[in-house]
């Protein structure tokens, strides 16, 4: 089942997830726990970090779901599935990490928005032909076709 989903998917889909997954560890590890620990940011930098969080696992469920959409339903949830899995294990992890080694929260904070850039860029070269088949199906009145 598994080589059926790569060679559908591509092997850059399951590192993209797998990237997203350390991001968003990162990023919950890095979190603060209290509002005295950290104040909170409004600039650029704190906007990019909430648009790649979006965009990246909005990606990986897009291409899942183009890719997979018209054969068999097992294949359909895995793809789907597993950028969900990855999010919430990784917000898991990070939680339980963040929680246990409070120490290490100023470091990821800095390496949050680097691994964030990086799993955005994998993503978009793993998911180029679903964003090109979606901006496509945008330009021809919404007919998608991979």
């Amino acid at each position: 089942m598994l080589e059926a989903l790569i060679q559908i998917v591509g092997p850059m889909f399951l590192l993209a997830i797998a990237l997203e997954m350390i991001s968003v560890m990162v990023e919950q590890w890095g979190a603060a726990r209290s509002p005295d620990e950290e104040a909170p940011k409004h600039n650029a930098l704190a906007l990019l970090a909430l648009v790649l969080t979006i965009l990246t696992p909005g990606l990986l469920l897009a291409h899942g779901y183009v890719l997979t959409h018209g054969r068999d339903q097992t294949l359909l949830v895995i793809a789907l599935g597993l950028p969900i899995a990855a999010v919430l294990i990784g917000a898991l992890l990070g939680a339980i990490l963040g929680a246990a080694l409070n120490g290490a929260a100023p470091v990821m904070r800095k390496l949050a928005l680097p691994l964030d850039i990086a799993a955005f860029g994998v993503t978009i070269y793993a998911t180029l032909a679903t964003i090109q088949a979606l901006v496509q199906a945008a330009q021809n009145g919404g007919v998608v076709a991979p």
